[in-house]
């Protein structure tokens, strides 16, 4: 305890100042870190501001404290949250007090090339949690990765009904006659805060590197769809991002997407039902909490928030998946990939892992495809349910739609890397069988994060894991190819022979797994596509 009083004095006494564009910034000094937390990069989004695209940030006179990140944005559980900033306060004590507020549109920058002559590639976080939670304070990559000669920034969006609600009465009060997206919109006016202000703390806005996991990666999809996004960043890194292997709700017209047939704004008025209330206003006087609790117990709400967001011909023009198919995304260079077993996660889903459970399942899931999905990823009987579920999961949500992201980077004319992730879990992670489960990456790409109340001590091996995959991060995102003196040489992507990176144990190239199998899923895409197309 003792010490930790010491370490929060000694930040207290070490600060360090950077003058932006809307006022001058007083950060701390902690080690070798000049770090900035909750720095506001657009207007608190409150008031009659919720569902609004975000407004530039208020100018400030004289100095304005940046010691204390901001709120996360409005979700129904903060325990994780709290719990990892627990677990990470001895290390870095101004991981404290974390707390959830509406304004929260906030960012963060370490550094320790402030003042220096030659500027420091910027990698830019996304954070994942399904956009209906999570942070950009987590998990605490900045240290590690300002040590590695880059200038590190992570930003909160609107999450949830907050974020991405979609409505009539929003779309027709927008000059844009475009609702929903808020979220996009927020890491767009994030970006654009980076490229005005990061070469004040000795970044190049030249050289920007967006990464992100899960939904962090899926958000960065759409970014790369978006033409408001185009020019604000220069390489991407999407982890076990499934933007490529759906189709999202339009803004008006009634569609099968993902989770339902609906429209966008059919979940709006589905909202405001759920909530008695008859107009926007009304929604804007109501507290924050009570919106997402009411949004994620009304499952038309839900089902439209998973599916994370809205072609409303403004931030989306088409679907992000004929986009790519296209190839008219943003032309960067990308690395991605997936995990060995990212279905553990899910397998809730299923319930008891029976044929007529999986049955029912891919009925649900895949609609009149469900047999062809089937004959793909047979079972004989319940033994083989589990099993055939998994595969199918990881293909379906992950591998195929990252394999689908790389060929269609280089069909655009850029370079991909594709890594396949096998790592085994351990403590309590390997006692559930998780495998190396959805996320369990974040551990090791930016200098090693592990929860030692769940992984235990890490060993000799996990650093040296470590050691390579944060390697090849940094790399890439200095450079755009991930390959440094030392590294095992990682091929780009060749959709004639694709292959992958194993990462894990070992590290060599090897032919993409189950490629054949997943095919499946691009056919029932593409006819999802074609079916949009004719309505």
């Amino acid at each position: 305890m003792k010490k930790l009083v010491w370490l929060i004095a000694a930040i207290a006494s070490a600060q360090v100042r950077v003058s932006t564009d809307a006022g001058t910034l007083e950060g701390i000094s902690f080690q070798k870190d000049a770090v900035f937390l909750g720095i506001p990069f657009a207007s608190p989004p409150i008031g009659p501001l919720r569902w609004k695209p975000p407004q530039p940030p208020m100018k400030w006179k004289g100095v304005r404290p940046a010691k204390t990140f901001g709120a996360a944005c409005p979700q129904s559980d903060a325990t994780y949250n709290q719990t990892l900033f627990a677990e990470i306060a001895p290390d870095y004590p101004y991981y404290k007090d974390p707390r959830m507020d509406e304004d929260c549109l906030t960012l963060n920058v370490w550094s320790r090339n402030i003042g220096a002559p030659k500027p420091q590639p910027v990698m830019v976080w996304i954070h994942g949690g399904s956009n209906i939670g999570g942070v950009g304070s987590l998990p605490p990559f900045g240290p590690k990765l300002a040590a590695r000669g880059v200038v590190y920034v992570s930003l909160n969006y609107r999450l949830g009904a907050l974020g991405f609600l979609a409505a009539p009465e929003l779309t027709a009060e927008s000059p844009h006659h475009a609702s929903g997206n808020y979220g996009i919109v927020d890491l767009i006016a994030g970006l654009e805060w980076v490229h005005r202000n990061i070469a004040s703390f000795g970044g190049d806005p030249s050289n920007v590197t967006v990464f992100g996991e899960s939904a962090g990666g899926v958000m960065i999809c759409y970014l790369m769809s978006s033409p408001l996004a185009h020019g604000l960043f220069h390489h991407a890194i999407l982890e076990s991002c499934s933007c490529q292997s759906y189709i999202s709700p339009e803004l008006k017209r009634r569609i099968r997407y993902e989770y339902d047939q609906a429209s966008a704004e059919d979940a709006g008025t589905a909202l405001a039902h759920a909530m008695g209330a008859s107009t926007v206003k009304q929604l804007r006087e109501r507290p924050a909490d009570e919106i997402v609790k009411v949004s994620e117990t009304t499952p038309a709400v839900m089902n439209f928030l998973y599916a994370g967001s809205t072609v409303d011909g403004w931030v989306l023009p088409q679907q992000p998946a004929r986009t790519f198919a296209e190839q008219q995304q943003m032309k960067v260079n990308v690395l991605t990939g997936s995990n060995a077993d990212e279905g553990t996660v899910a397998l809730g889903v299923l319930g008891e892992p029976t044929l007529a459970n999986y049955r029912t399942w891919l009925q649900h899931q895949f609609d009149t495809h469900a047999d062809e999905v089937f004959a793909a990823y047979p079972a004989k009987s319940d033994a083989d349910v589990r099993s055939a579920f998994l595969a199918a999961m990881d293909d379906y949500q992950r591998a195929d739609a990252v394999r689908t992201l790389a060929r269609e980077t280089v069909r655009a004319g850029e370079q991909a890397y594709l890594y396949y992730f096998d790592y085994p879990s351990k403590g309590a992670y390997a006692s559930q069988g998780l495998g190396t489960f959805h996320a369990l990456d974040l551990s090791f790409v930016a200098g090693g994060f592990f929860r030692k109340s769940r992984w235990g001590e890490p060993n000799s091996a996990d650093w040296k894991v470590v050691e390579t995959m944060t390697g090849y991060w940094v790399q890439f995102a200095k450079t755009g190819d991930p390959n440094h003196a030392g590294s095992h040489q990682w091929m780009p992507y060749d959709p004639a022979n694709p292959q992958a990176l194993e990462l894990g144990s070992r590290v060599k190239m090897i032919p993409a797994p189950r490629i054949r199998q997943s095919e499946v899923f691009e056919r029932i895409l593409k006819a999802r596509l074609n079916e949009t197309s004719r309505k």
